[in-house]
């Protein structure tokens, strides 16, 4: 949320899924210790300020992975732990 590019220049991307998803619950709670609600907020203060850009929604876990492989510079989240080809993988353990 505090960069809008990579170190490479491109901008980033980020994908989310809908505030509602079991996935995105446990993500906002368990990785960056916050309500769902609270992140919500954090994005409407960061676009309203003219700071960032808001979050792409998708639908499914499916879906983000999807957008993330075919988004030049996108990053998001996924339950999913199996590597693929043409996405970077950071594999949170907690």
């Amino acid at each position: 949320m505090r960069q809008s590019v990579w170190p490479s220049g491109e901008a980033i991307v980020v994908y989310v899924l809908p505030s509602e998803h079991q996935v995105h619950k446990a993500f906002s709670r368990e990785v960056l210790k916050i309500f769902p609600y609270q992140l919500d907020r954090i994005w409407n203060k960061l676009v309203f300020s003219g700071v960032g850009k808001k979050p792409i929604v998708v639908d499914s876990p499916e879906a983000l992975l999807e957008a993330v492989k075919t988004t030049p510079g996108a990053i998001g989240y996924t339950p999913m732990l199996n590597s693929q080809e043409s996405i970077s993988v950071v594999k949170i353990n907690q």
